[in-house]
């Protein structure tokens, strides 16, 4: 049979094609090949726990200033007092760079005993200085619909706190009796810039609560022992 030179070009096309396959199909075995014989002891690849010097302090075992005591039998108005090292700790806690200088903080709400029915929380909010946690902001949030906590973590370098209920701010009026305790149907978004010496605020939004219930939904801290 005369080969033309039409022939020989499809010809060679075809070999073309069956010898990349079999390199592709051999290259495919290899990774596979290395693949069952990787040891048994190398674990796979993981996102990494990020590792700060804020996340190996014990918050059941510090100093909390300014915490607001309403223990008076008498009904006068709350003092505020410093619980020492062991009197108290963290129910919820977030870590994350919020003045923007890529060092994790740390921030920890702690509950109230009010000795009556309202569930009011008190954030402190900590950074790392010579090795020791430093306080830089603490601030008392409201009651379950009545500006109580929703959550408060870092997002892009800034803080932002999230309280139940509409336009509700830190420093702002929190109780209003707008709506039932029990079931928010909206929480207010509020974002903060760290100034070098205190927090800014620089937008507010109200937004919709999802669970309709008021509890937070901040991490809760457990200290390994």
């Amino acid at each position: 049979m005369m080969m033309t030179k039409s022939n020989f070009g499809v010809l060679s096309m075809l070999l073309a094609a069956a010898v990349a396959f079999s390199c592709s199909t051999s290259a495919r075995r290899n990774d596979w090949s290395a693949s069952q014989n990787r040891p048994s002891n190398v674990p796979a690849p993981s996102t990494p726990t990020p590792v700060s010097p804020i996340r190996a302090v014990d918050f059941d075992h510090i100093s909390y200033p300014n915490f607001p005591d309403y223990s008076d039998p008498n009904g006068r108005k709350k003092k505020y007092i410093t619980l020492k090292p062991g009197e108290g700790g963290p129910n919820f806690i977030n870590y994350g760079d919020i003045t923007g200088d890529g060092i994790e903080e740390a921030i920890v709400a702690l509950g109230i005993d009010n000795h009556g029915s309202a569930i009011p929380d008190y954030v402190y909010i900590f950074t790392i200085e010579s090795g020791k946690p430093k306080l830089i902001w603490d601030f008392e949030t409201g009651d379950r619909a009545d500006g109580g906590l929703r959550n408060v973590y870092a997002q892009n370098g800034q803080l932002v706190i999230e309280l139940f209920g509409k336009d509700r701010v830190i420093g702002g009026q929190l109780y209003r009796g707008e709506e039932g305790l029990c079931c928010p149907s909206s929480f207010t978004r509020t974002r903060y810039r760290w100034t070098g010496k205190h927090f800014e605020q620089t937008s507010k939004e109200v937004l919709k609560n999802p669970s309709g219930g008021a509890n937070p939904v901040m991490p809760e801290y457990a200290q390994e022992k």
